[in-house]
């Protein structure tokens, strides 16, 4: 784990860290992937990953999670990729979104499922963490969510969270664990302290611990 004592320290060294590894993946194959969650934690990151100078034609983004919500509602993860990331020069790179049918689920899981096979190998890969202790949308006691950790065979599951909107996609946790690079990042002691107990409460986010890159904490959210 590495600890700063801002998050503003944290968001630089760790969109730095990104950017340097989206650069590697570009030298070394011609292009590059990178996987990034939701929520109002990682929007300054974002917004600083933007200005990074690198080729981001060549950088497709897509998303850990999302709710299955339109893409321009308010709780749209897609649309927090757009109004953060998706600017300056990052402009240029690809931002696959996750909900193509906003009308059926079913239906809307066979075209992530095609769309997002690209990803299952990401160069890059950015989790979160609720209170709760899950990452992506794999939420403890939650029998699709167990399914969605396991899941080798697809990139992408329906899950259900507890909170509305219920109805989610996530990439599965076989993919999320491929990650060239996968990084974690927390704010807050009550989220460390959460992290720390995961293990031993058998909470969503521990089944990642192993495959981890580095957590990026700062106690200040």
């Amino acid at each position: 784990m590495i600890t700063f004592e801002s998050k503003a320290e944290l968001e630089v060294a760790l969109s730095l860290q990104i950017a340097q590894d989206l650069k590697r993946a570009i030298d070394t194959k011609g292009g590059a992937t990178l996987l990034l969650s939701g929520g109002s934690t990682p929007s300054g990151l974002y917004k600083l990953l933007s200005n990074a100078e690198l080729n981001w034609s060549l950088v497709k983004i897509g998303l850990v999670d999302e709710r299955f919500v339109p893409l321009k509602h308010p709780q749209s993860n897609f649309k927090l990729l757009e109004e953060t990331i998706a600017k300056n020069q990052a402009s240029a790179a690809s931002i696959l979104p996750m909900v193509l049918d906003e009308k059926d689920y079913k239906q809307n899981l066979k075209l992530i499922e095609e769309s997002y096979s690209i990803f299952s190998h990401p160069d890059v890969a950015l989790l979160g963490m609720g209170a709760d202790g899950h990452t992506a949308s794999i939420f403890p006691n939650d029998p699709a969510s167990l399914q969605a950790d396991q899941q080798e065979k697809y990139v992408v599951s329906n899950c259900y969270a507890p909170t509305e909107p219920k109805q989610r996609i996530t990439l599965n946790g076989p993919v999320l664990r491929k990650a060239n690079s996968l990084y974690l990042m927390i704010t807050g002691t009550q989220k460390k302290d959460i992290l720390e107990q995961s293990s031993s409460l058998q909470l969503p986010i521990a089944s990642f611990l192993s495959s981890i890159t580095n957590i990026y904490y700062s106690s200040a959210s």
